[in-house]
Protein backbone atom coordinates (compact mmCIF):
# COMPACT_ATOMS: atom_id res chain seq x y z
CA UNK A 1 0.00 0.00 0.00
CA UNK A 2 1.58 3.55 -1.17
CA UNK A 3 1.03 6.45 0.91
CA UNK A 4 1.20 8.85 -1.83
CA UNK A 5 -1.72 11.08 -2.14
CA UNK A 6 -2.85 9.50 -5.53
CA UNK A 7 -3.26 6.18 -3.93
CA UNK A 8 -4.87 7.03 -0.73
CA UNK A 9 -7.43 9.40 -2.41
CA UNK A 10 -8.01 6.09 -4.52
CA UNK A 11 -9.04 4.53 -1.49
CA UNK A 12 -10.83 6.79 -0.44
CA UNK A 13 -12.87 7.67 -3.41
CA UNK A 14 -15.54 4.43 -3.68
CA UNK A 15 -16.07 4.87 -0.16
CA UNK A 16 -16.70 8.42 0.69
CA UNK A 17 -20.43 8.53 0.21
CA UNK A 18 -21.00 5.45 2.64
CA UNK A 19 -19.00 6.89 5.79
CA UNK A 20 -18.18 9.89 7.75
CA UNK A 21 -14.79 11.35 6.64
CA UNK A 22 -12.59 13.82 8.25
CA UNK A 23 -9.05 15.40 6.45
CA UNK A 24 -6.20 15.79 8.70
CA UNK A 25 -3.43 17.58 7.10
CA UNK A 26 -0.33 19.61 7.87
CA UNK A 27 -0.11 23.37 6.79
CA UNK A 28 2.86 24.61 8.58
CA UNK A 29 6.19 22.77 9.67
CA UNK A 30 9.27 24.57 12.00
CA UNK A 31 12.15 22.53 12.21
CA UNK A 32 12.63 18.78 11.39
CA UNK A 33 9.17 16.87 11.06
CA UNK A 34 8.77 13.74 9.14
CA UNK A 35 6.42 15.09 6.89
CA UNK A 36 6.55 18.33 5.57
CA UNK A 37 3.05 21.16 4.46
CA UNK A 38 0.85 19.42 2.39
CA UNK A 39 0.94 15.97 3.90
CA UNK A 40 -2.54 14.63 4.39
CA UNK A 41 -4.61 11.76 6.03
CA UNK A 42 -7.91 10.72 6.22
CA UNK A 43 -10.41 9.14 8.68
CA UNK A 44 -13.52 7.23 8.95
CA UNK A 45 -16.22 6.42 11.47
CA UNK A 46 -15.57 2.70 9.95
CA UNK A 47 -12.03 2.90 11.04
CA UNK A 48 -10.54 3.89 7.78
CA UNK A 49 -6.93 5.45 8.10
CA UNK A 50 -5.48 6.29 5.01
CA UNK A 51 -2.18 8.10 4.53
CA UNK A 52 0.31 9.22 7.44
CA UNK A 53 0.37 12.68 9.11
CA UNK A 54 3.92 11.65 11.07
CA UNK A 55 6.16 8.38 11.03
CA UNK A 56 3.40 6.92 13.27
CA UNK A 57 4.49 8.82 16.40
CA UNK A 58 1.50 11.20 16.49
CA UNK A 59 -1.83 9.00 14.87
CA UNK A 60 -3.01 7.43 17.83
CA UNK A 61 -3.46 11.53 19.27
CA UNK A 62 -4.92 12.45 15.86
CA UNK A 63 -7.31 10.10 15.67
CA UNK A 64 -8.77 10.83 18.74
CA UNK A 65 -9.07 14.81 17.65
CA UNK A 66 -10.44 13.25 14.36
CA UNK A 67 -13.11 11.28 16.06
CA UNK A 68 -14.58 14.49 17.86
CA UNK A 69 -14.65 16.11 14.58
CA UNK A 70 -16.68 13.37 13.30
CA UNK A 71 -19.14 13.82 16.55
CA UNK A 72 -19.39 17.84 16.52
CA UNK A 73 -18.98 18.65 12.91
CA UNK A 74 -16.53 21.66 13.88
CA UNK A 75 -13.16 21.87 12.63
CA UNK A 76 -9.88 21.69 14.79
CA UNK A 77 -6.15 22.56 14.17
CA UNK A 78 -3.37 21.15 16.20
CA UNK A 79 0.30 21.63 17.02
CA UNK A 80 2.21 19.13 18.14
CA UNK A 81 5.84 20.68 19.40
CA UNK A 82 8.79 18.23 20.11
CA UNK A 83 10.80 20.38 22.50
CA UNK A 84 7.95 21.84 24.41
CA UNK A 85 7.63 19.29 27.57
CA UNK A 86 4.37 20.05 28.16
CA UNK A 87 2.96 19.11 24.55
CA UNK A 88 1.43 15.41 23.76
CA UNK A 89 4.57 15.53 20.90
CA UNK A 90 7.38 15.41 23.62
CA UNK A 91 5.45 13.35 25.96
CA UNK A 92 5.15 10.95 23.43
CA UNK A 93 8.71 10.73 22.23
CA UNK A 94 8.76 11.95 19.30
CA UNK A 95 12.54 13.27 18.83
CA UNK A 96 12.20 14.81 15.46
CA UNK A 97 13.00 18.50 16.95
CA UNK A 98 9.93 20.22 15.23
CA UNK A 99 6.60 21.81 14.86
CA UNK A 100 4.13 20.64 13.05
CA UNK A 101 0.44 22.43 12.50
CA UNK A 102 -2.35 20.48 11.05
CA UNK A 103 -5.86 20.96 11.00
CA UNK A 104 -8.66 18.33 11.15
CA UNK A 105 -11.64 19.12 9.12
CA UNK A 106 -15.11 17.50 8.05
CA UNK A 107 -15.48 16.13 4.17
CA UNK A 108 -18.80 15.89 3.16
CA UNK A 109 -21.38 16.69 0.36
CA UNK A 110 -21.87 20.17 2.53
CA UNK A 111 -18.21 21.41 1.37
CA UNK A 112 -18.03 19.01 -1.81
CA UNK A 113 -15.17 16.94 -0.13
CA UNK A 114 -13.49 19.89 -0.68
CA UNK A 115 -12.93 18.97 -4.12
CA UNK A 116 -10.66 16.51 -3.44
CA UNK A 117 -12.64 13.78 -6.04
CA UNK A 118 -11.14 16.08 -8.61
CA UNK A 119 -7.97 15.71 -7.36
CA UNK A 120 -8.18 11.97 -7.34
CA UNK A 121 -9.79 12.10 -10.84
CA UNK A 122 -6.66 13.96 -12.07
CA UNK A 123 -3.59 12.07 -10.70
CA UNK A 124 -5.48 8.78 -12.16
CA UNK A 125 -5.17 10.79 -15.21
CA UNK A 126 -1.66 10.95 -15.16
CA UNK A 127 -2.19 14.90 -14.74
CA UNK A 128 -0.55 17.36 -12.09
CA UNK A 129 -2.81 19.75 -10.41
CA UNK A 130 -2.71 22.60 -7.70
CA UNK A 131 -4.99 22.36 -4.53
CA UNK A 132 -6.12 25.16 -2.35
CA UNK A 133 -8.19 24.65 1.02
CA UNK A 134 -8.58 27.01 4.03
CA UNK A 135 -7.46 25.79 7.32
CA UNK A 136 -11.28 25.40 8.32
CA UNK A 137 -11.67 23.11 5.71
CA UNK A 138 -15.07 25.33 4.01
CA UNK A 139 -13.75 25.38 0.46
CA UNK A 140 -11.60 23.29 -1.58
CA UNK A 141 -10.17 24.14 -5.02
CA UNK A 142 -8.64 21.83 -7.69
CA UNK A 143 -7.36 23.26 -11.01
CA UNK A 144 -5.45 20.79 -14.06
CA UNK A 145 -2.08 22.01 -15.21
CA UNK A 146 -1.58 21.39 -18.64
CA UNK A 147 2.75 21.73 -17.97
CA UNK A 148 4.32 18.44 -19.34
CA UNK A 149 6.57 16.44 -15.89
CA UNK A 150 5.54 19.10 -13.33
CA UNK A 151 8.00 18.61 -10.32
CA UNK A 152 6.77 18.54 -6.35
CA UNK A 153 6.92 21.73 -5.17
CA UNK A 154 6.54 23.15 -1.85
CA UNK A 155 3.19 23.77 -0.44
CA UNK A 156 2.33 27.70 0.19
CA UNK A 157 0.37 28.89 3.47
CA UNK A 158 -0.90 32.52 2.73
CA UNK A 159 -3.45 34.91 3.99
CA UNK A 160 -6.41 35.65 1.96
CA UNK A 161 -8.88 38.33 3.41
CA UNK A 162 -8.33 36.94 6.92
CA UNK A 163 -8.19 33.35 5.56
CA UNK A 164 -5.63 30.97 5.93
CA UNK A 165 -5.41 29.20 2.88
CA UNK A 166 -2.98 26.08 2.00
CA UNK A 167 -2.29 25.36 -1.79
CA UNK A 168 -0.40 22.25 -2.61
CA UNK A 169 0.52 20.74 -6.16
CA UNK A 170 -0.09 17.38 -6.67
CA UNK A 171 1.53 15.59 -8.95
CA UNK A 172 0.74 11.48 -9.90
CA UNK A 173 3.53 9.08 -9.20
CA UNK A 174 6.59 8.60 -11.58
CA UNK A 175 5.62 6.49 -14.91
CA UNK A 176 8.64 4.39 -15.38
CA UNK A 177 9.63 2.65 -18.48
CA UNK A 178 11.18 -0.64 -18.52
CA UNK A 179 12.24 -1.54 -21.52
CA UNK A 180 13.93 -5.08 -21.06
CA UNK A 181 11.97 -8.03 -19.53
CA UNK A 182 15.01 -10.14 -18.54
CA UNK A 183 15.23 -11.47 -14.70
CA UNK A 184 16.57 -8.79 -13.94
CA UNK A 185 14.12 -6.45 -14.78
CA UNK A 186 12.03 -7.73 -12.12
CA UNK A 187 13.77 -6.32 -9.15
CA UNK A 188 13.66 -2.76 -11.24
CA UNK A 189 9.61 -3.34 -11.25
CA UNK A 190 8.76 -4.20 -8.41
CA UNK A 191 11.36 -1.96 -6.87
CA UNK A 192 8.81 1.21 -8.58
CA UNK A 193 6.29 -0.29 -7.65
CA UNK A 194 6.56 -0.31 -3.45
CA UNK A 195 7.22 3.90 -4.41
CA UNK A 196 3.94 3.85 -5.73
CA UNK A 197 5.21 4.45 -9.43
CA UNK A 198 3.09 3.05 -12.28
CA UNK A 199 5.43 1.01 -14.53
CA UNK A 200 5.10 0.25 -18.08
CA UNK A 201 6.77 -2.60 -19.55
CA UNK A 202 8.21 -3.24 -22.87
CA UNK A 203 9.93 -6.18 -24.81
CA UNK A 204 10.15 -7.14 -28.74
CA UNK A 205 11.69 -10.56 -27.79
CA UNK A 206 8.52 -13.41 -27.39
CA UNK A 207 10.82 -14.94 -24.67
CA UNK A 208 10.81 -12.06 -22.57
CA UNK A 209 8.66 -9.87 -20.52
CA UNK A 210 6.12 -12.44 -19.89
CA UNK A 211 2.91 -11.07 -17.72
CA UNK A 212 3.68 -14.26 -15.14
CA UNK A 213 7.48 -12.78 -14.13
CA UNK A 214 6.16 -9.14 -14.00
CA UNK A 215 2.23 -9.35 -11.63
CA UNK A 216 3.19 -5.90 -10.67
CA UNK A 217 3.51 -3.88 -13.97
CA UNK A 218 0.91 -1.62 -14.88
CA UNK A 219 1.01 -1.54 -18.78
CA UNK A 220 2.85 -4.17 -20.52
CA UNK A 221 2.93 -3.32 -24.22
CA UNK A 222 3.01 -6.88 -25.84
CA UNK A 223 2.67 -5.71 -29.26
CA UNK A 224 6.99 -6.12 -31.11
CA UNK A 225 6.32 -3.10 -32.98
CA UNK A 226 8.37 0.04 -31.78
CA UNK A 227 5.51 2.27 -33.18
CA UNK A 228 3.52 0.36 -30.87
CA UNK A 229 5.28 1.79 -27.90
CA UNK A 230 5.65 5.47 -29.80
CA UNK A 231 1.72 5.34 -29.53
CA UNK A 232 1.98 4.29 -25.69
CA UNK A 233 4.33 6.73 -24.58
CA UNK A 234 1.91 9.26 -25.78
CA UNK A 235 -0.87 8.57 -24.41
CA UNK A 236 0.24 7.64 -20.89
CA UNK A 237 2.65 10.42 -19.94
CA UNK A 238 5.79 8.20 -19.31
CA UNK A 239 8.18 10.44 -17.25
CA UNK A 240 11.11 8.25 -17.12
CA UNK A 241 12.85 4.99 -18.88
CA UNK A 242 15.68 2.46 -17.89
CA UNK A 243 17.21 0.68 -21.28
CA UNK A 244 18.01 -2.75 -19.90
CA UNK A 245 17.62 -5.03 -22.89
CA UNK A 246 20.95 -6.37 -22.30
CA UNK A 247 20.96 -5.97 -26.82
CA UNK A 248 22.87 -3.34 -28.81
CA UNK A 249 19.67 -2.64 -31.68
CA UNK A 250 16.79 -2.82 -29.15
CA UNK A 251 18.79 -0.35 -26.76
CA UNK A 252 19.51 1.92 -29.51
CA UNK A 253 16.10 1.57 -31.36
CA UNK A 254 14.44 2.32 -27.58
CA UNK A 255 16.60 5.35 -27.35
CA UNK A 256 15.68 6.73 -30.73
CA UNK A 257 12.27 6.54 -30.04
CA UNK A 258 12.71 7.98 -26.29
CA UNK A 259 14.75 11.11 -27.86
CA UNK A 260 11.24 11.69 -29.79
CA UNK A 261 9.84 12.53 -26.15
CA UNK A 262 11.27 14.88 -23.71
CA UNK A 263 11.46 12.62 -20.84
CA UNK A 264 12.88 13.88 -17.66
CA UNK A 265 15.41 10.73 -16.74
CA UNK A 266 16.43 8.17 -18.97
CA UNK A 267 19.23 5.54 -17.31
CA UNK A 268 20.79 2.91 -19.84
CA UNK A 269 22.90 -0.22 -17.98
CA UNK A 270 25.96 -0.87 -19.01
CA UNK A 271 30.03 0.36 -19.11
CA UNK A 272 30.43 4.09 -19.97
CA UNK A 273 32.02 2.83 -23.63
CA UNK A 274 28.56 1.17 -24.18
CA UNK A 275 26.65 4.48 -24.52
CA UNK A 276 28.50 6.13 -27.15
CA UNK A 277 28.30 2.72 -29.05
CA UNK A 278 24.53 2.73 -28.77
CA UNK A 279 24.62 6.45 -29.04
CA UNK A 280 25.85 6.01 -32.39
CA UNK A 281 23.70 3.29 -33.41
CA UNK A 282 20.41 5.18 -32.37
CA UNK A 283 22.15 8.34 -34.49
CA UNK A 284 21.92 10.60 -31.81
CA UNK A 285 24.68 13.26 -31.06
CA UNK A 286 23.99 14.30 -27.66
CA UNK A 287 21.85 13.37 -24.73
CA UNK A 288 19.80 17.43 -24.80
CA UNK A 289 16.82 15.38 -25.41
CA UNK A 290 15.65 14.50 -21.57
CA UNK A 291 16.54 16.20 -18.73
CA UNK A 292 19.20 13.85 -17.08
CA UNK A 293 20.81 11.00 -18.77
CA UNK A 294 22.55 8.49 -16.64
CA UNK A 295 24.66 5.34 -18.62
CA UNK A 296 26.10 4.10 -16.40
CA UNK A 297 23.03 3.88 -14.90
CA UNK A 298 22.05 4.93 -11.22
CA UNK A 299 24.11 5.95 -8.23
CA UNK A 300 27.30 4.02 -7.60
CA UNK A 301 26.45 2.31 -4.21
CA UNK A 302 29.21 -0.49 -4.39
CA UNK A 303 26.67 -3.15 -5.29
CA UNK A 304 26.74 -5.22 -8.90
CA UNK A 305 23.41 -7.57 -7.91
CA UNK A 306 20.24 -7.29 -9.76
CA UNK A 307 18.78 -6.11 -6.35
CA UNK A 308 21.70 -3.14 -5.77
CA UNK A 309 21.30 -2.04 -9.62
CA UNK A 310 17.46 -1.44 -9.10
CA UNK A 311 18.05 0.13 -5.93
CA UNK A 312 20.62 2.46 -7.38
CA UNK A 313 18.89 3.60 -10.39
CA UNK A 314 14.88 3.93 -8.78
CA UNK A 315 17.21 6.14 -6.25
CA UNK A 316 18.70 8.43 -8.59
CA UNK A 317 15.33 9.17 -10.82
CA UNK A 318 13.82 10.00 -7.35
CA UNK A 319 16.37 12.28 -6.47
CA UNK A 320 15.85 13.93 -10.59
CA UNK A 321 12.25 14.22 -9.85
CA UNK A 322 12.65 16.04 -6.67
CA UNK A 323 15.34 17.85 -8.35
CA UNK A 324 18.02 16.66 -5.70
CA UNK A 325 21.64 16.49 -6.97
CA UNK A 326 21.89 13.07 -9.06
CA UNK A 327 25.23 12.71 -8.90
CA UNK A 328 27.85 12.45 -6.13
CA UNK A 329 29.33 15.89 -6.14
Amino acid sequence: MSNHVNHLLSQWLPLKDKHKWVLGFIFKTQGSCYRKAGAMMLFSDAGHQFGILSGGCLESDIVKKAHRVMDDGKSRTAVYDDEDEEDIAFKLGVGCGGVVHLSLVSLNQANQFLELDNVSRLLSQGIACTWECDIAGKQGKCASLDTVNVRPQKAKLEQREGTQTLTVTHVPPIHLLVIGGGYDATFMTQMAKAQGWTVTLWDPRPAQARLEHFPEVNFLVEDTDIEALNIHIAQHGIHAAVLMSHHRDIDARSLKLLSRHKLMYIAMLGPLHRKQEIMTLAGLSDTSFCDHFASPAGFDIGGDLPEHIALSVIAQCHAVFYKKPARKK
